[in-house]
């Protein structure tokens, strides 16, 4: 999973936990890109000895990798291994082979003097050290600003890291077993892939613990972790005979007991897991380690690694548990999809993303039900529209990129796993799972690429499924459908008109070929009719015996789509309470909110006071904030008052941020003094905050003071201050900001908010803060960094743009490419509109449209009603 989890909120996106990354969308498909392919592998590593001794508090590694590498063919004697910045480096052969070897400080060039016989295997020792890297290695450690501050170190590599303390080919494709010796501190624990050995004291002070891994490893899933660290033990899973030792890490400022509460599912999840997948579990133990120097969650064989804002006490536990659970599983079904079975280049990352994404939607809809499992689907399917609609379009997978880096976003894990939901439906579930099952096991510590997933499903299901393929992974679509229906009361015929609007032939963008059903309610009895959709448009006709109560197109959600379709207030109405699922009650309350009429809008309010899923009432708050109506203020106002689900309040207050109103205020206010938990108090200071004039300035300067352990609530009176737009806030953000001035936890935001205020404030105010945040770029704190960079691009400040460069300069190619991007938002372009020739063949598309339609409407009654004269 990427570092920057949709799912894991950073203390700085108060409001928007799953917003885009900041900066100019990434590009892909395009010709001036460069096209990406796993390297060739003469001389394949299979075997990595990691020999180091660990300073945590000189913040380096140094020591031995010894490489055991086995010749493909005859006659190759050059290996190149990725190294970035590595200092004292020395090259030998440990049978004492000649060789020669180059380093430029980011490749090392190894070269013997005798090549290598077929199937020939060497070992090669490479000593070095790596001091501070930036990137690979995260370091923290207490110093006399932050005493508290736990010593640890942590590695952190997806997708292209590894490369900055090991010397390996920090790809995919190459996968090596592992022997990790590390040598630190007696005093602190030490974590790796695999199964510990032995640990052994050297009577000095240190210890050195011995971590093996015999299954192979890709780079970018190696882990180490040194440190001060509380330890939970949860015991052991029995996987039929094995026992799987299970136990959580954090920092030590963590309780053992909030570390057990955070992954308290474990357990369960894995024994589900090999039963959904009917395969042992890969490993020799299931760890996890959540600390703060690192960002997201990240799936590493055997020991995945997270960001402590995860660590939950029971406050916390109520509004966020069911998230992490469904990064946890995520996280966990990546032992399978990505670590056991790897994909073999970065273009067909989909195979480990999106399934991993998915098995969030499986987990839910085994362990809590449809409605769950509805919700989870569309979250994803949300996440995904909002990037393809607001972004970029791309296909699933494509070689032509910027960074590998790119590719980690909504398309590769909410929009691919809904194209998995949809195979699913295409093939049955008998047949999906069967399929899936085999793939796991006949390619268990391989590496894969799309075709062998699809053979597999096709030697199962008998079908074709090149063309299913072609258009749900090869090209950057899906299907964006207006539906409309018409009811004949005279021939009693319910007509639905399916139109695909994304088909462009000058773009390549076909039409989609899918099997769904239309619905229709009458008298309280559901019908369905099954439907075969081949080209841009389709008429269906079906007979009905009265007009129906409601309709619906893709009633069962089998297929993805974005979906225009309004049969009409009363219909929605009435599907706002009645749908039996939770996505046509949220999709009927969305089109009806976009009316912004009363009785609409009331309707809204009154289903929220019915609805008994709390993922539905959470979108009704959504579309509540998002409506600019009176009735919705009124509204949002009374639920506040009354809401008790943790999960739901939550989503009231972030919605009522997006109003300015006298009784909103007072509701918040009055709900805050009856105590609410830390996401639902950050979000209601936001709320108070976006009031300008009226804010309570000195609540929120009161709370900014206020240090919490998580630092939620500190962070959301950091941005309630910069939402004010009062001067008196600059002097406070700027002291929060600094290093010292708050603690790390919530200081990113007020990194943040120091930059939202520039916008607000005369010119001559400006400068003092866009120095400030400029200096920020140099600040110890990794989130900091990053914080003020993203401040720097949003404020538009383009005074930046060589700092900016400057902290760009030393970062890993990934982080690079997206620092990129934030620069990119500051340098002004031209662009070449087109509009008006656009408008033209759109207005000519549409008159073709429209006589297609009148003939396939005649035709699609002549095939309902073959003996009508009519």
């Amino acid at each position: 999973m990427p570092h920057v989890d949709r799912w894991l909120e950073q203390a700085w996106f108060t409001h928007a936990p799953r917003s885009r990354p900041t900066g100019t969308p990434p590009r892909f498909d395009e010709t001036t890109l460069p096209e990406h392919y796993p390297p060739h592998l003469e001389l394949e590593p299979t075997h990595i000895l990691i020999d180091l001794y660990v300073s945590v508090s000189a913040r380096s590694v140094g020591g031995r990798a010894t490489t055991t590498v086995r010749a493909a063919r005859a006659g190759d004697h050059t290996l190149i291994l990725d190294a970035v910045d590595f200092e004292d480096v020395a090259v030998r052969d440990l049978e004492d082979r000649t060789l020669v070897w180059q380093y430029d400080g980011r490749k090392l060039t190894i070269t013997w003097e005798q090549p290598f016989a077929a199937q020939d295997v060497r070992r090669v020792e490479v000593a070095y050290r790596t001091v501070s890297p930036t990137a690979g290695l995260y370091f923290a450690g207490p110093d006399s600003v932050y005493p508290q501050q736990p010593a640890y170190m942590i590695s952190d590599h997806e997708t292209e890291r590894a490369r900055h303390w090991l010397p390996c080919i920090d790809l995919p494709n190459v996968r090596t077993a592992l022997d990790i010796h590390l040598r630190a501190n007696a005093r602190y624990t030490i974590l790796a892939n695999g199964y510990l050995v032995a640990t052994t004291d050297h009577g000095d002070g240190t210890k050195t613990a011995h971590w093996r891994l015999e299954q192979p490893c890709p780079s970018y899933l190696i882990c180490i972790a040194v440190g001060e660290f509380t330890a939970a033990d949860d015991g052991v899973f029995m996987d039929g005979a094995r026992a799987i030792p299970v136990a959580f890490y954090a920092g030590a400022e963590h309780r053992a007991e909030d570390i057990l509460r955070t992954f308290a599912p474990t357990k369960a999840m894995l024994g589900w897991m090999t039963q959904l997948l009917d395969l042992p579990f890969p490993y020799p133990k299931y760890y996890q380690i959540a600390v703060a120097a690192t960002t997201g969650a990240m799936e590493n064989i055997s020991l995945v690694a997270w960001t402590d804002i995860v660590i939950q006490d029971a406050a916390l536990a109520a509004e966020y548990a069911w998230r992490v659970d469904q990064v946890n599983v995520h996280e966990m079904a990546h032992s399978y999809f990505g670590d056991a079975v790897v994909c073999r280049d970065f273009a067909h990352a989909w195979l480990k993303e999106s399934w991993a994404t998915y098995i969030e939607y499986c987990w839910q809809a085994d362990s809590a039900g449809r409605d769950a499992a509805d919700y989870v689907y569309y979250l994803h399917r949300s996440e995904y529209l909002d990037e393809a609609n607001n972004a970029y379009q791309r296909p699933i997978i494509t070689r032509r990129f910027q960074s590998s880096w790119d590719l980690y976003d909504c398309h590769l894990y909410e929009g691919g796993a809904c194209r998995l939901h949809t195979l699913r439906a295409e093939l049955g579930d008998d047949t999906f799972w069967a399929a899936v099952r085999d793939y796991l096991k006949r390619y268990q510590h391989q590496v894969v690429e799309t075709d062998d997933f699809r053979r597999v499903l096709e030697e199962h299901s008998g079908r074709s499924l090149g063309k299913f393929f072609d258009q749900w992974f090869h090209t950057p679509a899906f299907p964006d459908l207006k539906v409309t229906f018409d009811y004949d009361q005279t021939r009693h015929e319910g007509t639905f008109t399916i139109e695909q609007k994304q088909v462009n032939t000058d773009k390549g963008i076909p039409a989609f070929v899918f099997n769904t059903a239309v619905s229709w309610v009458i008298g309280s009895k559901e019908y369905r009719h099954p439907i075969h959709v081949t080209g841009p448009r389709a008429v269906v006709v079906v007979p009905m015996s009265d007009k129906p109560e409601q309709v619906r197109f893709d009633p069962d959600h089998a297929v993805l789509h974005q979906l225009e379709f309004n049969p009409g207030d009363p219909m929605l109405r009435r599907q706002l309470v009645a749908a039996p699922d939770i996505i046509g009650r949220i999709e009927a309350a969305k089109t009806l909110a976009k009316s912004n009429k009363h009785t609409n809008i009331a309707a809204i309010v009154q289903a929220f006071h019915q609805e008994h899923f709390w993922g539905v009432r959470c979108e009704l708050a959504t579309l509540l904030g998002d409506t600019n109506h009176a009735t919705a203020i009124v509204g949002l106002a009374e639920l506040i008052e009354s809401e008790t689900e943790p999960r739901v309040l939550v989503s009231l207050l972030r919605a009522a941020a997006n109003h300015r109103d006298p009784q909103l205020a007072t509701a918040i206010r009055a709900r805050l003094t009856r105590g609410v938990g830390p996401l639902a108090t950050q979000a209601a200071y936001l709320a108070l905050g976006n009031q300008r004039d009226q804010a309570p300035y000195d609540l929120l300067t009161q709370a900014a003071a206020r240090v919490t352990p998580d630092g939620r609530a500190q962070a959301g009176a950091f941005h309630a201050l910069a939402a004010t737009r009062h001067a008196d806030a600059i002097p406070l953000l700027r002291r929060y900001a600094a290093y010292g001035g708050s603690p790390n936890r919530a200081r990113p935001a007020a990194t943040a908010a120091l930059g939202a205020l520039i916008k607000s404030q005369p010119d001559p105010a400006r400068p003092p803060l866009v120095e400030q945040l400029t200096d920020l770029l140099r600040d110890p704190w990794r989130q900091v960094r990053w914080a003020a960079a993203a401040a720097l691009a949003a404020a538009g400040q383009p005074t930046a743009i060589p700092a900016l460069e400057a902290f760009a300069q030393p970062l890993s190619v990934q982080e690079q490419a997206a620092a990129a991007r934030l620069i990119a938002d500051l340098r002004p372009s031209d662009k070449l509109d087109g509009s008006a020739l656009t408008k033209q063949m759109d207005d000519l598309r549409a008159k073709v449209r429209d006589l297609e339609h009148q003939l396939q409407t005649l035709a699609a009654r002549l095939d309902a009603n073959p003996d009508d004269d009519n």
